[in-house]
């Protein structure tokens, strides 16, 4: 797990070994903020290296797929930038499609992401294979750890839910397998949000 980013280095640095562990302090799960890699309407948001395949009817040297770049954009013949991270598949083809209708009698454009590579989550502490996972869909808090191979042997069933909040300040949420098996509040649907780091005791 190279190149790992700072917050998530510090964050596990600050915990405690897993067999000396009791108790996990953070807030309840179900007071975690909500994450910016789906809209209230459950549409994905797109994310920096996310990958873009974007086809212009009348226009052949338009289509292909298309990289997000560090700072959120796409390089596009005709129009050049274009601002993508941040924005849906709907919002960023109506953009385009205003924009190629300068060169573009009335352009028909589709765009869909065909690799979510900005949606990633990192799994560590006693499961089985912990690491940085890339999901394709939106993913459960308990199917990304079946994912990392469900509980290890010697797993309390602790897990601890490290995200980043507002002005780049993480919040720590805590729950337990148990309850997430059990559907407790709804916790079993509860959906991770790229870069969340999940760590289990």
């Amino acid at each position: 797990m190279k190149n790992l980013p700072k917050f998530l280095l510090l964050s596990l640095i600050s915990l405690p070994l897993t067999h000396c562990v009791t108790t996990v302090k953070g807030q309840d799960l179900t007071q975690a903020i909500r994450g910016r890699t789906f809209t209230q309407t459950g549409d994905y948001v797109i994310g920096a290296n996310d990958k873009l395949s974007i086809q212009i009817l009348g226009g052949s040297d338009v289509n292909g797929e298309f990289t997000v770049s560090q700072q959120g954009t796409i390089s596009l013949p005709l129009i050049g930038a274009e601002k993508a991270a941040g924005t849906t598949e709907k919002l960023l083809m109506k953009r385009l499609t205003e924009r190629y209708a300068t060169f573009i009698k009335n352009p028909v454009v589709s765009v869909g992401v065909v690799g979510y590579e900005s949606y990633k989550v990192f799994i560590t502490g006693d499961v089985r294979r912990p690491g940085v996972f890339v999901f394709q869909d939106k993913t459960t808090l308990l199917q990304g750890i079946a994912t990392a191979g469900g509980l290890g042997d010697f797993a309390k069933g602790q897990i601890v839910l490290h995200r980043m909040g507002k002005k780049g300040i993480v919040e720590k949420y805590a729950t337990t397998y148990e309850s997430l098996l059990n559907g407790e509040k709804q916790m079993d649907g509860f959906v991770l949000e790229r870069g969340d780091v999940v760590h289990i005791f």
